[in-house]
């Protein structure tokens, strides 16, 4: 049995602890690593206060508590039952929980779905507003070139930067609108009452590609600066001797570089596929694309999730090139990074398969 017991921050002000509560719960539902339980409808009281996360191994724990002063408590899935009281039913849930790649809310709505969870609350299983505000830059990429392929020169209404599809639909004009909606079903071949649900799909679709994009350039500058690190460590004398501590600091880093790579392919090809899209906009069209990427849902969240909790623990332990001794760093690929790359290079080739490219090697 294993109980981990993590430390708070002893000098964190009560202002602080307070804000940092507060981002916990906004940010949670964004996360890759963390699943809250409340959502999930489970019998015992102290499993639904709990949440899962994933480790820099790929392991999940369940953690009973958490607080910026006093710090958190965590379990493994299996010990559940020895710790406190819970029925199989709740000990079944957290283990399929557990077995999940990445808890991001597009992978997570169909994984819950083949688990058989239902969730009451389907806003849990949606991006916070706080996410939808940051993604907003992302959003002319994707709404831009549907609008003017839709409406080209024939409406009035200007395309200025924070315009889009549902701003020309909701314009106080009713008689514009009407002219918008039926223009739209002409050239779509999507019926006036359907467009609503059309765009709503839509609006997702762009949604789940612009967080992975926006996930995958939060890890950006700490992969770049992970990669110099561990190309440096390979020039150490004492590591460049040891056959050993030489092949695992190597075979880091060139999974590192290929799963970083292949993401940015897979993104490309997602752009590939809405530049198809809005070549010849209809039904059909769309639910190809749509079909493309949310097959992709598990795997892209899979390899970020794995690369986030990665690079995150290798960044605080490591937060400037020069700390650590050769030892210490070596130790450390040994130990942190190198588990489980094997697995998320297995994820990633069947994502790539899924999409018709070939696994990296």
């Amino acid at each position: 049995m294993v109980i981990q017991l993590l430390s708070g921050d002893q000098g964190t002000s009560m202002a602080d602890s307070s804000r940092d509560r507060q981002n916990h719960k906004n940010n949670e539902q964004d996360a890759l690593d963390k699943l809250s339980l409340a959502m999930i409808p489970l019998s015992s009281s102290t499993l639904r206060n709990a949440r899962l996360i994933k480790n820099n191994r790929m392991e999940t724990t369940v953690e009973l508590h958490h607080d910026p002063m006093s710090g958190s408590l965590h379990i493994r899935p299996d010990d559940i039952s020895d710790n406190f009281t819970s029925n199989a039913r709740d000990q079944a849930i957290i283990r399929a929980l557990a077995s999940l790649n990445s808890y991001d809310v597009y992978s997570l709505r169909a994984s819950l779905k083949q688990i058989g969870i239902e969730v009451e609350d389907t806003k849990n299983l949606d991006l916070s507003d706080e996410m939808k505000e940051t993604l907003h830059h992302y959003m002319m990429a994707f709404t831009r070139p549907l609008v003017e392929r839709i409406f080209g020169d024939e409406t009035n209404t200007p395309l200025q930067k924070d315009h889009d599809i549902h701003f020309l639909l909701n314009d106080p004009d009713i008689a514009r609108v009407r002219y918008n909606l039926k223009l739209m079903a002409d050239r779509t071949g999507i019926p006036v009452t359907e467009i609503p649900s059309f765009l709503s799909a839509y609006s997702d679709v762009f949604l789940s590609v612009a967080y992975y994009r926006h996930s995958f350039e939060m890890l950006s500058d700490e992969i770049e600066r992970f990669l110099v690190w561990i190309h440096d460590l390979q020039q150490v004398r004492d590591v460049k001797t040891s056959g050993r501590t030489l092949n695992s600091c190597v075979q880091a880093e060139e999974c590192i570089r290929q799963l970083t790579a292949s993401v940015r392919e897979r993104m490309s090809r997602f752009n590939k596929a809405f530049h198809t899209f809005w070549a010849d906009i209809n039904r059909e069209s769309f639910q190809s694309l749509q079909e493309q990427i949310e097959k992709n849902h598990d795997g892209m969240g899979a390899v970020l999730c794995g690369l986030l909790v990665k690079i995150r623990t290798w960044s605080y332990e490591f937060p400037d090139n020069t700390i650590g001794s050769p030892l210490k760093r070596a130790t450390f690929v040994m130990t942190e990074i190198e588990p489980g790359l094997d697995k998320l290079k297995q994820l990633e080739n069947t994502a790539r398969r899924s999409i018709g490219l070939p696994p990296i090697m």
